[in-house]
């Protein structure tokens, strides 16, 4: 069969999305597509193309096109079935991979396979009866058959690989698949295995047999930087970007794919493919929404931020976190500070009999464990490493606690000795433990991959026999999570025939065995969004969070109570008038740089910019005559609370944000009443650090990995979310990687009405979904690709387009230590990096230096090689990119100016890398008018560096003082609670 020249083809398409405010339309005109695939009709006279995660069929000879598909199916993978009378794809409509047929015009959707299993990959039979395809339901990825009439399962393979990308033989008795990305086999109906492709040096990607008497196996290698077409061990074709989607061989030799961002055919003797253009217009109507984020003006609010509340034995008292600081209070009488500093303090636990309460603070410069006896005031600090400590909780005769580092390793410590020996190994980001009755076991929550292909799993209850570490997982009900693995349980009852947990977002309890083995279904205990449980000594009731408000619950009856907490919060008062004299002034609005000016500062907000005079000082001069000013720097992406890697910065965080010029910081994913704990601390001045946009957990489907994510089950729950986000006032909505499109559009809808902005990692369907960006150029996909670059980096004309037209922002996150950080300024010999980087980052930062990897040796690195570039070209065409670092994947304050000048190494000038972290951050929070730029009225948000950034970004580093709200920090000043630790 030959392939004949596609013509070009025009389609419009209208998506409306039902809001009340909408946009112009936004036309979208494709040439080049990002990972285009594409399946030809048997005949040849038609293709279906997935393009940004939309079905279109295309009309060979006439150029037409018909949009098929809705962006809610999100479908992908597509084949045309031999037969021509049927496409078969997978797609994530319900939220897992099921595989979907449809006819070659949309219409008869029809969903083969269900369940919470995800099913990938389909490929259909040469006799249209059969489809095989790769699912995860026998614990790895295995091939399996579905018949396409009865629905009858086959599974072909049955082993500990993780198998991929089926392909039948052209006779239909034998399946080719690629097993754990490196070998390619085939399987028989009989179950016979034979090796076809071993010890690939590279990824491989969807095997196809080619036509013919005596075909071979083709399949597409990817090594770092390139994607090569591959016939058993020869290359076919290299130099070109081949993605990886299946090659279609014809009859007569060629070979159709897509390449380059095209449809591609490659003749049998033909050293260079022939390019098949084509082109498609879609027009998207997006809302208008504005965001508007909370500068908290003055005035006096209720504290919502209560951080790890604890019930004492009794029942009569609570312990709990608020404005930076532990308290305590007796129920029905107004709370009692137990510290007052601007340290770090958090997860209280009361000992068995009430005397004590354990808490964490960095005090002594890491975060470790104290115990307060409560008559007598007295503390002493149970554990004193260079690392940190953190959710203490004690065994149930008090002599011994378990607690957790900063890495995941949980401990058994003796109260009176301090001897600990390591109970768990290290494990990813696991929850506060909880003891049995009798001592002999704790609970935590951990995660369970369902495969190692996927890192994503459910969270499960891992019990530990405090002997022998062994260790038993069960799950809180069939495939489903713990909310979150941080405060929401599973917390063990004082008599241990109960464990208490989060699930669905709502407060459940369980009868566990004295070994904790759940006896029966859980028992739905409070509804709605609820965190933080803890018992009564006698088990008879819990105390818990919802909606910023404590509350507590009898067991037996249900019965729910609220505990007025009566704590308020207030702003911190502005400074006393000042002005600045510096040598020069960049503005963040003007490319041009003013010399000699006094800045002077009134209630916190500039008052005026004029020409140096001393006459007309007001207030306390500082003279920086010899450093430039440039508006504070705005961190476009942390996590600042998000699990144990981020608690041991303690209070060293918001210092080190400081002290690198950064006085703002948006996070994208948080324990939501950590954050709320956080940026009420911060704004009070309770503590010390950049002001605080926040929100809670992403919300995500059934599989989740970190331990905030929110697994969401139902429209009830998603539903409860959303009132959660709005009572504690979420500044930032995102969703996570699971979540199904139907879903993410009542978020960004709901969200968006009330000027809160959506983000996740998905350009599409996220664009078509009303969402206002993505947070990663590249990063964790539901798919095996990305939609936004190809396997070698590249990216193309829609990804572009779809960033300037449609209005989406989009965030650097580069996840690689730029350089020129360990050049001639080695970023390790920092003053402020050595006092204010925990001792275990500063590992982590010795490491990088020390890599040798580079784009041609790292597939990590290779996927990044062109985003300075692809940042440039989203700009020059209008679109707008926020640089952050996704913190604390990356390093805490060091992470931005890392990102900065990544974007540096692009086309982008230095006046737009500086944009990136000031006037752009600042119009995407809706705070134009108060951050993000030097100029009268605005914020007195201000760092001042010595050097010229706008000239070298690299100078953007040396910063010397800070300003937030007119409030000035030197460094040292940042540095000193904790310049012990840089000795």
């Amino acid at each position: 069969m030959t392939f004949p020249r596609l013509a070009s083809a025009v389609a419009t398409v209208s998506l409306v999305m039902s809001t009340s405010l909408q946009a112009e339309p936004v036309e979208i005109n494709y040439d080049k597509v990002t990972n285009l695939a594409a399946t030809i009709s048997p005949d040849g006279s038609e293709a279906i193309l997935d393009i940004q995660g939309i079905f279109w069929r295309v009309d060979m000879e006439s150029g037409e096109s018909v949009q098929l598909t809705e962006p809610d199916l999100d479908p992908a993978r597509p084949h045309w079935s031999p037969s021509g009378d049927f496409v078969a794809m997978q797609a994530f409509k319900e939220g897992t991979f099921d595989i979907w047929t449809m006819a070659p015009d949309g219409s008869n959707l029809r969903q083969l396979t269900e369940g919470p299993w995800d099913e990938r990959e389909p490929e259909v039979s040469p006799d249209g009866s059969e489809i095989a395809f790769v699912s995860d339901r026998s614990g790895t990825y295995d091939v399996w058959t579905i018949n396409v009439t009865s629905g009858e399962l086959t599974q072909w393979t049955d082993t500990p690989g993780e198998e991929a990308y089926p392909t039948w033989s052209l006779d239909g008795k034998r399946v080719a698949y690629v097993v754990d990305e490196s070998e390619i086999k085939e399987v028989t109906r009989e179950g016979d295995v034979h090796d076809l492709v071993s010890g690939i040096d590279g990824v491989a990607y969807a095997p196809s047999w080619q036509a013919g008497a005596d075909p071979r196996i083709s399949w597409i290698r990817s090594t770092p930087g390139k994607a090569d077409l591959m016939v058993g061990n020869e290359v076919r074709l290299e130099g070109h970007d081949v993605f990886p989607f299946r090659v279609q061989w014809q009859d007569d030799g060629s070979a159709l794919f897509t390449a380059d961002g095209s449809v591609m055919r490659l003749a049998p003797d033909d050293e260079a493919p022939e390019e098949v253009p084509f082109t498609a217009k879609l027009t998207i109507d997006r809302p208008n929404f504005e965001s508007r984020a909370n500068v908290v003006q003055d005035g006096t609010w209720p504290v919502k931020g209560i951080v790890t509340p604890t019930l004492h034995p009794e029942g009569d008292r609570i312990a709990f976190v608020a404005l930076n600081d532990l308290w305590t209070m007796r129920i029905g009488e107004t709370p009692e500070k137990v510290t007052d500093d601007t340290f770090y303090e958090s997860d209280p636990a009361w000992s068995p009999d009430g005397s004590r309460l354990a808490y964490i603070s960095d005090r002594n410069g890491s975060l470790d464990i104290w115990i307060r006896e409560i008559e007598s005031g007295e503390e002493q600090a149970l554990t004193s490493s260079d690392g940190a400590e953190l959710y203490p909780a004690w065994s149930p005769n008090g002599n011994r606690m378990v607690y957790q580092t900063e890495v995941g390793g949980t401990m058994l410590i003796d109260v009176e000795t301090g001897e600990s020996r390591r109970l768990v190994e290290d494990i990813f980001q696991p929850g506060r433990a909880s003891w049995s009755a009798d001592g002999s076991h704790i609970a935590l929550a951990a995660v369970v991959p369902y495969t190692s292909r996927f890192r994503e799993g459910t969270s499960q209850i891992l019990v530990v026999d405090v002997e022998n570490s062994e260790q038993t997982f069960y799950e809180p009900r069939d495939n489903a999570s713990i909310t979150t693995r941080s405060d929401n349980g599973p917390v063990w009852s004082p008599d241990g025939t109960m464990m208490a947990f989060v699930l669905d977002g709502a407060l459940h309890t369980v009868e566990v065995s004295d070994a904790g083995k759940p006896q029966g279904e859980p028992r739905r205990l409070v509804d709605g969004i609820v965190d933080s449980p803890t018992w009564s000594g006698d088990a008879s009731e819990l105390l818990f969070l919802k909606n910023g408000e404590l509350k507590t619950v009898e067991v037996a009856t249900g019965e729910v109570t609220e505990v007025e907490l009566g704590l308020e919060w207030s702003t911190q008062e502005a400074p006393a008038p000042r002005t600045i004299h510096v040598g020069r002034l960049w503005d963040g609005v003007s490319k041009d740089v003013r010399t000699d000016v006094d800045i002077r500062i009134s209630d916190g907000r500039i008052e005026s910019i004029e020409p140096h005079d001393d006459a007309a000082h007001q207030g306390e001069v500082v003279d920086a005559g010899d450093l430039t000013a440039v508006p504070g720097l705005i961190e476009g992406h942390t996590h600042q609370v998000w699990g144990n890697h981020t608690y041991g910065y303690g209070a060293r965080q918001g210092r080190l944000l400081l002290s690198m010029g950064i006085t703002s910081t948006r996070s994208v994913g948080e324990l939501a009443y950590r954050a709320v704990g956080d940026h009420e601390a911060l704004t009070s001045g309770n503590r010390v650090g950049p002001r605080f946009f926040y929100t809670g957990g992403p919300l995500d489907g059934s599989r989740i990995y970190y331990n905030a994510m929110r697994p969401v089950a139902d429209k009830e729950q998603l539903d409860a979310e959303m009132q959660r986000a709005e009572a504690l006032g979420f500044d930032i909505m995102k969703t996570y990687v699971r979540l199904n499109p139907e879903f993410m559009k009542v978020v960004s809808d709901t969200a968006g009405e009330n000027g809160v902005p959506t983000y996740s990692h998905f350009l599409a369907p996220g664009v078509y979904l009303n969402q206002n960006g993505t947070t990663h150029l590249g990063a964790t996909e539901r798919l095996d690709y990305s939609r936004i670059g190809s396997i070698t980096g590249e990216t193309y004309g829609d990804v572009i387009d779809y960033f300037a037209e449609a209005d989406m922002s989009v965030i650097s996150t580069f996840f690689a230590t730029e350089p020129s950080l360990f050049g001639e300024n080695d970023i390790r010999e920092d003053a402020r990096v050595k006092a204010l980087l925990p001792s275990s980052e500063q590992d982590v930062l010795d490491e990088n230096a020390a890599s040798t990897d580079t784009p041609e040796t790292s597939h990590f690195l290779a996927q990044y090689a062109d985003n300075p570039e692809t940042f440039a070209r989203i700009v020059e065409a209008g679109g707008r990119v926020l640089a952050g670092s996704d913190t604390p994947l990356d390093f805490v304050g060091v992470g931005l100016h890392s990102n900065l000048r990544w974007l540096a190494r692009g086309s982008m000038s230095p006046f737009q890398v500086l944009q990136s972290a000031t006037s752009i951050p600042a119009e995407e929070l809706g705070l134009s008018g108060d951050l993000g730029t030097i100029e009268a009225g605005k914020l007195a948000d201000i760092a001042f560096v010595s050097g010229r950034p706008d000239e070298t970004v690299e100078d953007l580093i040396k910063v010397e003082m800070v300003m937030k709200g007119g409030r000035l920090f030197t460094t040292e000043e940042l540095i000193e609670p904790f310049a012990g630790n840089g000795e």
